[in-house]
């Protein structure tokens, strides 16, 4: 299944290379990365947004989705993620990226067309099946901007508003934490939206990890 899932995903790559509206912004000289695929049972799916970093010369350094082949910030941020959740990333996450070919520069900063939504149905209809083999396994996103593509527009797309975000948070007044049904999103998954990497500095993300950690563990894993 992964290798058939690698060849379409390749295969999209090259129709989208050829596309004549949307084919100058994909950096066509680089592979879809592959998936990430623990060596045991996958109870968890991680949901990146697209591989593309700001660096291009290290575009080429990444093989694996999230750089999850090697040690990181990420690969470290998700271990400790799935430590509070009582799993091993080595074993039990299967990772992958909404959009998998990478974009002539990082999609926020492509403004000529919304990329999310032009994009999306090329591959959101492989990702769908990409996930098959995982009924009923929860998913967490990493990163805001993924969110609008997948969901309504009665769903909030913003990742803090599931981490029960307050003004006053910082006097100790939140909202419940709160996680995406599946009957409201595309990929039909119960989803916890998660910030990326980089979005930890920033003081709520930081002092909500853990707890909102230990509700998704709550919810789905109890």
């Amino acid at each position: 299944m992964a290798s058939t899932i690698e060849k379409r995903a390749n295969s999209i790559l090259e129709q989208l290379k050829r596309d004549a509206r949307l084919g100058q912004y994909v950096d066509g000289t680089l592979p879809v990365p592959k998936s990430y695929r623990g060596s045991g049972e996958i109870k968890l799916i991680v949901l990146g947004q697209d591989p593309t970093v700001k660096a291009v010369q290290d575009r080429k350094t990444i093989i694996t989705v999230l750089n999850l082949d090697r040690k990181g910030n990420v690969r470290a941020y998700l271990a400790s993620v799935c430590h509070g959740l009582g799993l091993q990333l080595a074993e039990n996450v299967y990772a992958t990226n909404l959009y998998k070919n990478f974009f002539i520069r990082p999609p926020t900063q492509i403004i000529e067309i919304d990329v999310f939504q032009e994009f999306l149905g090329f591959w959101l209809p492989l990702l769908k099946d990409e996930l098959e083999p995982f009924p009923g396994v929860p998913v967490i996103t990493l990163g805001e901007p993924i969110l609008a593509p997948l969901v309504g527009k009665h769903v909030s797309a913003r990742v803090r508003d599931y981490w029960g975000y307050m003004p006053e948070w910082k006097e100790g007044k939140a909202k419940s934490f709160q996680y995406i049904r599946a009957a409201d999103n595309q990929p039909n998954r119960i989803l916890f939206p998660f910030p990326h990497q980089p979005s930890l500095r920033k003081e709520f993300y930081k002092a909500r990890l853990r707890d909102y950690v230990a509700f998704v563990k709550a919810t789905a894993f109890s």
